[in-house]
This record gives structure tokens, sequence and C-alpha cells, in this order.
């Protein structure tokens, strides 16, 4: 067995104390990886207290490891001492890519998993790991790495050197890895990064950490927020004194966790970290659930809505992540880590949040009647029990958690009679339930009811009763193909509904009366499109995600979206909507598709009813920048494959900007006319097309005000394919407008820019005029010679353009004869063949800044040299170029 010391440089200060380790070769981060590279490893063991850094070191592997793409199957496995082996078992088949019947025997579910594993090379992490059993390996179903020679590993973080023993019995070849506590100068960068602020104050303060990590983020999360003066120096006092005990490193951490939980900032928030203990401490709790449960079960604010109170337990989890008493994982579910959990627990078991004994032995009634009398919250989850019979003796209680009893698949008609007047919180989710009792009826006061994950639950039945409830979570109930009808006829205060990715083909009418804020049909491949849900006019309705591209038709026919709704259609990346997206009560649209655009025809009274204000993207592609919902238009959000759609709407907005980008399209999808009729600002990005603008999309522009096209280095056409055919003799796109006699196709147009578009001839036709043009910027554009096809005067064509820049033309030769008589700023760069501006002066225009380069400026000829005295020259600077690129 080889031996090494990690995660810190090989020294120790004096000041430091000595924390006993085993000794052994010193070993970097990047050389562990190399571990899981090395041939004769199968086992890599991590082994030292608790907070020492084990874990934090495994997630380091695992994710340089997919990152570095070393294995076929990746499995992260979280344990507990509570953890069984047959839990343990579940958990490994759960996640992997292969689908495991959960019907199937223990010895059946076993030879899969080995089935499935020994012909894949895979990267197996048991963390926190407590088990002493022999041949663990073989009862888990995973092969011997050294046995399948394929490069397997396994890596094991423990605190008990009996999991160590356990392994090498059957594995001689494990590497066992001690972490090396921190040194002095590590301890306080880490503090310094935690707290935020220099900690100048902290000197001896690091000495009585011992090098820990977890005892030195525990001290910055006491520290971080605290205000400077008196009150400070004493809080830094105590934290000396809780330090400063020396007896163990062990009881230095037990005081630090209960220093740390006194400096919480309330009541409240201690009671919320306390109510984490009621979960398993090998899973994490959804941040989404576990705010759900402090509102339900009262613990923020009943006086404020609930959104606002979703909105403060956010506040309230960064404030116990930022104290280092809970930690996020990748998957945004919350933590507390076991030194955390086995401390505070004492102080949770006074206050009625009783940390459970998942293992559930003999009669479950007889269990759930026992943990009735000492807590009104009962935890039975994760156990192995199949069936709960009878009606338990639980008269007070208020929160039951069923959650993860994989086995469970019945209960006895009458299981909820005596909890009729209390319950308020039901949890059954990951249960194998098939149907619910007709007593579920008579929870009353029930509040809510979470399902989600319930594979083979079909019907949700006996629910109308339940006229208190407020959120309604079935989500991933893949059998569930029906809510019996008029099961929401009565919830007056039903605020989340959540049936995505299910079977469901009809969803019965809601009540306008009802405080319905958020619907997730998402993923419901059979969910018609007859009608919009019963959501009417007079709904509350902020947050709505369909699930296919069809339902939107039926909102149509409605004439009106409600204030502050969310649509989000066909999610294939998995883009999520946050709950408190809407809290600024603007409106998201979202689809995969252009079948919206059918939908919105252009006389639809949506435009004006509706999207007074939007931001529509167009992009096959998911490299564009993330959007930002304060309403910049130039961001976007993750673009699906195929046409992506969003459209921002805002209310009571007394200047609208109508946004269209159209990005690295081939072609304009054809359902455009709709929008473009009603885009005030169109920006066309890495458009492959040939040709020109057929006429049909130009006179669709009829509010257009600002037109850019950018980066079309390949521009073949902006036609369908057949106006392409027809018109194939064209070439390439010669002129942006050719052909278009309609003087008024641009009459709104204000701004125009053509940034990098390197096939264009000239811009416009002779015959086209552009009124109220107040800005032209044509840059990069190799080949453009004339920015009209034939002569024009600018008097006539652009009367009101008041800023031209013209950078980048090596070819251009003529912008327009005649004078621009409101020209204000002309600014000209590496335009060389350009001999003459139409520049003028009159009662609009008496002076024109004009920006250009010296030598350009000098060989320019004028039919009236007098006309230069009026024109403010400037040469351009050196850092000029790069502060006038907007006029």
């Amino acid at each position: 067995m080889a031996s090494y010391c990690c995660f810190r440089k090989p020294r120790q200060p004096t000041n430091m104390p000595v924390l006993p380790i085993n000794h052994g070769e010193l070993i970097s981060l990047p050389n562990m990886l190399g571990l899981l590279r090395r041939p004769g490893v199968g086992v890599v063991e991590i082994q030292g207290i608790g907070g020492s850094g084990k874990t934090w070191a495994a997630k380091a592997l695992y994710r340089e490891a997919k990152a570095s793409n070393l294995f076929d199957e990746y499995i992260w496995v979280s344990l507990s001492i509570n953890c069984s082996m047959r839990k343990c078992f579940n958990k490994i088949a759960a996640y992997l890519s292969c689908k495991i019947r959960d019907s199937l025997s223990v010895e059946s579910t076993r030879t899969k998993i080995k089935e499935y594993l020994t012909p894949r090379k895979f990267l197996l992490v048991l963390d926190n790991a407590y088990f002493t059993e022999e041949g663990i390996l073989e009862y888990l179903g995973v092969p011997n790495p050294q046995q399948q020679r394929l490069g397997s590993k396994i890596i094991v973080t423990t605190r008990t050197m009996r999991a160590v023993n356990a392994l090498s019995v059957m594995l001689p070849n494990i590497v066992e890895i001690t972490p090396q506590t921190l040194t002095y100068e590590e301890s306080y960068d880490l503090l310094r990064e935690k707290i935020g602020k220099d900690i100048s104050f902290a000197y001896d303060l690091i000495s009585y950490c011992y090098g820990i990590p977890l005892i030195i983020i525990l001290l910055a999360g006491a520290l971080y927020d605290a205000p400077m003066g008196e009150t400070f120096s004493e809080l830094v006092t105590n934290a000396r004194d809780a330090l400063s005990t020396k007896i163990t490193v062990f009881n230095t951490m037990e005081h630090m966790v209960k220093f740390g939980y006194y400096q919480l900032p309330s009541d409240n928030v201690r009671r919320c970290l306390l109510y984490c203990l009621i979960f398993p401490d090998d899973q994490g709790i959804s941040v989404k659930e576990l705010i759900w449960y402090w509102i339900m079960d009262g613990l923020l604010q009943e006086d404020v809505s609930f959104d606002e109170a979703n909105h403060i337990g956010k506040e309230i989890l960064d404030v116990l992540i930022k104290h280092g008493m809970v930690y996020l994982d990748d998957n945004d579910h919350v933590h507390m880590h076991n030194m955390v959990r086995e401390t505070v627990s004492r102080f949770g078991k006074d206050m009625g949040y009783k940390e459970q004994d998942y293992r559930c032995f003999g009669n479950p009634i007889i269990k759930l009647e026992h943990l009735s009398k000492y807590s009104s919250r009962v935890s039975l989850m994760d156990t192995e029990m199949e069936c709960l019979r009878g009606s338990p003796n639980c008269l007070l209680i208020s929160s039951l958690l069923l959650r993860g009893n994989f086995l469970l698949k019945a209960m006895s008609e009458e299981f909820f009679n005596q909890m009729a007047g209390t319950l308020q919180i039901l949890d059954m989710s990951f249960t194998r339930i098939e149907v619910f009792p007709p007593s579920i009826s008579y929870l009353i006061k029930l509040r809510m009811l979470l399902l989600i994950g319930c594979d083979h639950l079909q019907e949700i039945r006996y629910i109308a009763s339940l006229a208190r409830l407020e959120v309604l979570d079935a989500s991933g109930c893949s059998s569930l193909k029906s809510v019996e009808s008029g099961s929401f006829d009565r919830m007056v205060f039903l605020k989340v509904l959540d049936l995505s990715a299910t079977s469901i083909t009809f969803l019965s009418s809601i009540p306008v009366s009802m405080e319905l804020r958020h619907i997730n049909l998402q993923d419901c491949p059979f969910l018609g499109s007859e009608s919009p849900y019963g959501v009417s006019k007079g709904g509350a309705v902020q947050n709505l995600q369909l699930g296919s591209i069809e339902d939107l038709a039926a909102w149509m026919g409605m004439l009106w979206l409600p204030c502050g709704l969310t649509f989000q259609l066909s999610d294939r990346f998995g883009m999520k909507v946050s709950l408190d997206a809407n809290r600024d009560s603007n409106s998201y649209v979202y689809a995969s598709d252009t079948y919206f655009f059918k939908c919105l025809g252009k006389d639809s009274p949506l435009w004006y009813n509706c999207f007074q204000k939007f931001q529509i993207v167009i992009s096959p592609s998911m490299d564009s920048e993330p959007m930002d919902t304060d309403g910049q238009v130039r961001n976007t959000d993750s673009i699906f494959e195929n046409s992506y759609f969003r459209a921002k709407r805002f209310t009571h907005s007394t200047d609208p900007t109508r946004y269209l980008e159209i990005n690295g399209t081939v072609g304009v999808p054809s359902d455009l006319d709709g929008i473009l009729c009603h885009a005030e600002l169109i920006l066309l990005k890495r458009l492959v097309m040939t040709t020109r603008f057929s006429d049909l999309i130009v006179r669709s522009m009829e509010a257009v005000r600002e037109l850019w096209l950018e980066n079309c280095d390949h521009v073949e056409s902006l036609l369908s394919a057949d106006e392409v055919q027809a018109l194939s003799t064209v070439g390439n796109l010669s002129s942006l407008c050719k052909g278009v006699e309609d003087v008024t196709s641009f009459s709104c147009l204000k701004h125009l820019l053509l940034d990098c578009c390197p096939k264009l001839l000239c811009l416009f036709p002779s015959a086209l005029c552009l009124p109220n043009l107040e800005t032209l910027h044509i840059r990069f554009c190799d080949v453009l010679e004339r920015v009209f096809d034939s002569s024009v005067m600018g008097e006539d064509t652009l009367p009101r353009l008041q800023s031209l820049q013209l950078w980048e033309l090596p070819e251009l030769t003529c912008v327009c004869g005649g004078v621009l008589p409101s020209l204000k700023n002309l600014k000209v760069r590496g335009c060389a063949k350009l001999r003459k501006v139409p520049v003028g002066v009159n009662e609009n225009s008496p002076f024109v800044t004009t920006t250009g380069e010296q030598l350009w400026w000098d060989s320019l000829l004028w039919d009236d040299e007098t006309i230069k005295r009026w024109l403010l020259f400037r040469n351009w600077g050196p850092l000029l170029p790069h502060l006038a690129t907007e006029g």
C-alpha cells in the first residue's frame, strides 16, 4: 500500500499547532490526478479527520477526470454512517447511464450493474464511506479494477481506517492519501479570501486553527459581515476563546461550529439551518424545494407574497453559505458538512428538528407513531419499507416526509385518517406509489404535496378537497396520465403547479380566482393544446413553461398575455427560468422554432396589448452571450438547435424598443413578416445567403428605425431557395436594396450600420429615398464603390442625415451628389479614393465636424473652397479611433 500526504507545501511554521499525520511522500493535486492514469493503481483512498478537505480533493479529481475524458462512466455516491449497503447499491444503480428497472431483485440488479460496468472504463467515488464489510465491491456489483484491466479507478474518502481495511482484504493495490494541514500562509490566504477584507487582526487566530480548512471557513463565516469597531473587537476576542481550547482538533472544531451557529444573524436563520437536519445527511436538498419547506413550515414571513418569501429564502440560504454552515454542489443542492451536522444536531433536538434514523426496522406504523411523539416533523426518508398499512395515531404531525422510499408501492385506504387536522406538508417523492389512498382527501390543511419522480403514479385523485394547497409538484412522474377533473376548483391558494415530464393528456380548468403564479408543463409530449388551460386574463400567472411549441397557438386566440408571464417551450438544452425572474414584472417568451411567428401575425392585437417592447433573437448556434434581464438588447440567451426565439415584453413603456436579431442563419425564416412589420431595431449578423433582400422582406420593414448588418462576409442571399434559383443570374449581393422602387420602404429608418460585408458593391438604388435617416455608418466593406448605384442628390435622398461614418472602404469613390443639408458629424478612415465629400453650410448645419487622416484631407477636391472654413477638421489621434466608434 503506497502512502502519501497532500494538499500543502512541505513546511510547517513553528507557531501552528502540530496535527499528527501519517508520514509518507508528499504529493500534489496534479500528481494525484496522475494516479488515475497509472496502470498499477486500482483504488485511491483519502483518509483523514472531518473538515480536512477529503471531499474537496475527491471532487477536484472527479472534475479533472471528466474534463480530461479519462473514463467512460463517472459515478459519484455520497454515503454516511447511516447509509446501508442496500442504499449504496441503489445509488450506484441510479447513477448509471443504462436504465435498470426498480422491480428487479437485488441479485438481478447486482448482475445488471456488473454486466454494464465490466466492459467499460469507469471512475467510482464513494464519498464519506463507513462500510466495514469484506467483499464490498462484489456485493455492490462493481468489478475489481485490477481484474478488469481497463484502467478503471475507485476513489474512497473516509474518516475511519475500518473502510480501508475492508477494502484492503480484497484489493491490495490501494494507494492511501492523508490530507496534510495547511501552512500558516495558506491558512491566512484562505481566511482572507473568505472574509474578503483585511484580516491583520486575525494573525493570532490563525495559529489556533490547526491548518484545518473547515475551521478556517467557519471562522471566516463568523467574521465576514461583522461591522468594524468595539463590537468587532469583542467578536474577535470571543472567537479566540472558542479556538484556544487546544484539547483536540475535533474539540476545537466543535467549539467553532457552535460559535459560528450563534453568530448567525437571527433565530429565524438558525431555525432554517436546523431544518436541514430532517433530511438524510448523504444527499443534497434542492434549493427550490428547501425554500418551499421553509415557507410552508412557517419559517419565513407569513405576511409577504409567495414570490417575496422565495426571495427572502434565497437571502437566508446565502447567509448560511457565507457562514460556512452549508454549501452548494454543482446541481444547486444544499449540503451540510457532517462535522457541522454532528454538532448542531444537539440544538435541533431541543427545537423539534430531530435528526432521524433513516433505517426502518419492524413495523413502520409503530415507528411513525413513536417519532410523532417527539416532533411534529417526521421523516421516514430512504427506508426499505414496501407498504404502509393501518391508520397511525399521529394527531399532531405537521410534516411527513416519505421521500426516497424506492420500495414503497402501497398505502392503506385509511392511512391519513388521523392526520386530517394538522398535516401541512406531505412529501412522497421518489416512491413507487401507484394510486393515492382516498383518505388523502381528509388533509384539508395540507399546503404542499410533493410527488416528484413517482414513476408508477398514473392518476392524481382525491385532492379536490385540499382547498389550502399552495404547491403541487408531480414533475418527473413519467406514467402520470391525468389529474381528476375538478381537482383545482377549490384550490384558491395554489401558487405552484408542476406537471413537467409527465404523460398527461389534458389539464382540467383552473379557476380565475386562484393565486397561481407558476405553471410548468414542459416535456409533456401527450398534452393537447385544445384550450389555454383555463387561465384567463384576470389570472395571476407569472411563470408558464409549456411542453410543446404547438401549445402556444391556443394562447394566441386569447389576444392577450398576463403581465409578468413566462413562456418556455421545448427547452431541449435544459435551460431553466428562475422563479423570481419576474420580479421586474417583465414577460419572457421562449420557443425552439419559428412556429410561434405564424401564430403572431402582423395584425395580431398582441403587438399592441402585450408586446409593446420586445427582444427577439433567432440563431442556430449556442455560443451567444447570455441575455441580461434588465433589457440590454445586444445580449442573447442560450441558443437552441434550429431557430431560437426570445421576446421580452415590457408593459407601461412610453418609448418602446422592439428588437429583432437574426444571427448565423441560412437564409431568413419565411415566418418573419409579422415581426418585421413591428421591429424597430433589426440586426442581421453572420447571415449565409445569396444576392439581395427580397422585396417582401424590405417592404415588411414598415417600423424599422435602426438597421444593422454585421459580419456577413459570406452573404449570398436573403431569399428562400426558390427565389435564389430564380435569381441565380444576379450574382453576389451587389446591392442591398437593388430593384426596390417603393420610395416609402424605409420611411421610418433613422439609423443604418453596415459592418464587414466584403461583397457589397453599392447599397441603394437611386430611386430609394431615405427621408428620416439620421445616422449612416459603413465599415470594412472591401469592394464597396458607391452608396447609390447612380448619381443622386443628397438634398433629395438623405435630407436629415446628421452622422456619416466611412471606415476602411478602399474602393469607395462616391457617397452622393449635391450636399447633405443636415450633416453635423463626418468621420472618414481608410477611404483613399473618396475625393469629394457632400458637405454644405446652411442654417441647419452652420458647422460640420470632420475627422479623418491629414493626407486624405489635403487631397480632397472642392467645388467651393470657401466651404472648408466652416468645417472643423480633426486629425485622427492615436486613441481617437477607439473612442469615436459611436458617432
